[in-house]
């Protein structure tokens, strides 16, 4: 009778113990199946950091009072609904073959705001956004962007809650290359696309390109030693571009001598005033000029570089030697602060200073 029961308990012990190893094993089972979620972290959305810095105008009108943005943002990583209103960033997503990312962007009227640098988004597959300072908030609320990259002609105020109005779910960012940082805030930029799109090496390869296309302007500039005047004509007004002002990269880095004696006083967003006598007085060796009305009117309100030639200024050296270059308008008015936007502008130099008597 006790070796029964001592029996009787012996299965009852072993069976505890099979039990107890199917339940285990189920266990393991179960704790897989919970680490499934492995497909949805293929659907994670994967982000780049971006330090959003820039000042925001508080209204739309020019020289009004600022306020400082200083934010760190979540970008997603790859996205092909990105919203673009600087023109030149516009030129460094196509230089890193990305321009098929970009499903808007202003182009104006007959696409008439984009240079030579930007014939590609001239195809209707990229949506007209309209002019550079009055988007149209309803064609983007349509495309339902994920990134809205915005420029300085946008940074104001009323135009970024209507962004967020129109794109309430996008990251808007500030992209535009600043006038005293300008070559720097290209290539950091150019870096910045290459991450978030995983062309950090072709980004790389750019940067080195740019680098060495600053170094030969320099190089010829220093060797050339001109004075030269950046003259910016609107009708019938002229306007000097200075050290410190929209065109500050052309005296630093690039190293070209300003003819004038202004130094102390910043040259304004669109220029400082002057007078034919003013430019007779500086006598520049050259004379950059860049025709502000053109690049507005799609050329129908041009001003012939000849408007510069009067008795006033007929014993200007530039004017004497025929040292007066006109610039592309478009390009430096309205496409500046990209990769190819850049290379173009240096190699515009390059070529005006070759011809330089």
């Amino acid at each position: 009778m006790n070796i029964k029961k001592l029996s009787a308990l012996l299965l009852l012990f072993i069976g505890v113990i099979v039990l107890a190893a199917c339940s285990n094993g189920g266990g393991t089972d179960q704790s897989e199946t919970k680490e499934e979620p492995a497909k949805d972290d293929e659907n994670t959305v994967e982000t780049v950091q971006y330090k959003n810095n820039f000042e925001m105008s508080l209204t739309t009108e020019r020289d009004s009072d600022t306020e400082a943005v200083d934010e760190t943002i979540d970008v997603i990583k790859n996205s092909n609904k990105v919203v673009l209103l600087d023109l030149g960033v516009a030129s460094t997503f196509e230089a890193l073959g990305l321009q098929d990312n970009i499903i808007a962007l202003p182009k104006g009227e007959n696409d008439s705001i984009l240079g030579p640098e930007l014939e590609t988004y001239k195809d209707e597959k990229y949506v007209n956004l309209g002019g550079l300072k009055d988007p149209d908030f309803e064609k983007i609320a349509e495309l339902d962007p994920e990134i809205i990259m915005i420029g300085g002609r946008q940074a104001n105020k009323p135009s970024i809650e209507e962004f967020k109005k129109a794109a309430p779910n996008a990251s808007i960012i500030y992209v535009s290359a600043q006038s005293d940082n300008y070559f720097e805030d290209i290539k950091e930029m150019t870096t910045f696309i290459g991450e978030l799109y995983d062309k950090q090496s072709d980004a790389e390869a750019l940067n080195k390109d740019l680098d060495e296309k600053i170094e030969e302007t320099k190089n010829l500039v220093s060797e050339k030693d001109k004075t030269m005047m950046f003259i910016q004509t609107n009708g019938g007004d002229l306007s000097l571009h200075g050290p410190g002002g929209r065109y500050d990269f052309l005296y630093n880095p690039i190293g070209f001598k300003s003819s004038e004696d202004d130094s102390e006083d910043k040259t304004a967003s669109h220029g400082n005033q002057i007078s034919f006598e003013y430019i007779s007085k500086a006598n520049p060796s050259m004379i950059l000029v860049m025709d502000r009305g053109a690049a507005i009117s799609n050329g129908e309100d041009a001003t012939k570089v000849d408007v510069l030639k009067t008795d006033v200024t007929n014993n200007v050296d530039a004017v004497k030697d025929d040292n007066i270059f006109e610039l592309n308008s478009v390009r430096w008015y309205l496409n500046s602060g990209g990769y190819k936007s850049a290379i173009a502008q240096l190699e515009e130099l390059q070529e005006f200073l070759n011809e330089v008597k």
